[in-house]
């Protein structure tokens, strides 16, 4: 079994090199890593960055956008370029610890064909790695409803089988945010199974550079999102419906975010 790490990045090619220090700690060695630049304008940087780390890894490749796309389309080309039946999502700006790709690999070889999903107990810090907040899902299996309540997946953990992301339909590109949670909520309705990892293999940073937060591009991405599901969530349970029809009207009228 292998992997194919998937990593967009823009404009932080010092928080890439964290990144992918902690990937080549990895326990588990079959991978390659496929790194998609949404054309940032300091190339230099990235060209350095590229020169030292290609000596360090067996299969690594660096592609660039031809201009600014955003990170769905540049997880996407990656997701399509990818050689292997295991693809391993994660930010520019994230960490993993050194067991994480070994015990997803092993949850993996110890599932069927329904597991689609595998991702981990993540840690969000800052700078310091003073731990901000802690993400302990425990939630498995085909979870519609949970998916549908809110996005209990996080994202710097995800391992995910190739056929299943294909078959939901890759990261939608039209999506300002929210990505993360439509994708996941997509695979579970259509089928895919997923299982947690339970001990902390990621780092979350929050930080201020490149994070939209609570900005207009936030509430829009919530928006859609809402009304992108509002069928889905209306036939798995009309609580959750009433909940994002709710959502969505008040961010239809909420003129300041």
């Amino acid at each position: 079994m292998k992997v194919s790490i998937v990593i967009p990045t823009y404009k932080r090619p010092d928080y890439l090199e964290r990144l992918l220090n902690s990937i080549s700690n990895q326990t588990f060695k079959s991978y390659e890593i496929i790194v998609v630049d949404d054309n940032s304008p300091n190339r230099s940087e990235y060209d350095q960055l590229v020169t030292k780390y290609i000596k360090i890894f067996d299969k690594f490749r660096f592609l660039r956008n031809d201009e600014n796309k955003g990170a769905p389309y540049s997880r996407n080309r990656g997701i399509k370029l990818a050689k292997y039946d295991f693809i391993a999502l994660v930010d520019d700006d994230d960490e993993w610890l050194p067991e994480k790709l070994e015990k997803q690999i092993e949850m993996f070889s110890n599932g069927d064909e329904k597991l689609g999903i595998v991702y981990t107990w993540t840690d969000t810090v800052n700078s310091e790695k003073e731990v901000l907040h802690q993400y302990r899902n425990i939630v498995e299996g085909s979870p519609k409803k949970e998916i549908l309540k809110g996005c209990f997946i996080p994202s710097p953990s995800v391992m995910v089988k190739k056929s299943h992301i294909i078959s939901a339909g890759l990261f939608d590109e039209n999506l300002p945010s929210c990505q993360d949670w439509d994708m996941w909520t997509r695979m579970i309705l259509d089928g895919s199974e997923c299982r947690v990892v339970k001990s902390v293999q990621t780092l979350y940073y929050k930080h201020d550079s490149g994070s939209i937060g609570l900005s207009k591009k936030a509430y829009l991405g919530f928006k859609i999102y809402f009304k992108k599901h509002a069928i889905s969530a209306f036939r798995t349970n009309p609580i959750i419906a009433a909940y994002y029809l709710y959502q969505y009207l008040r961010m239809s009228i909420r003129k300041e975010v």
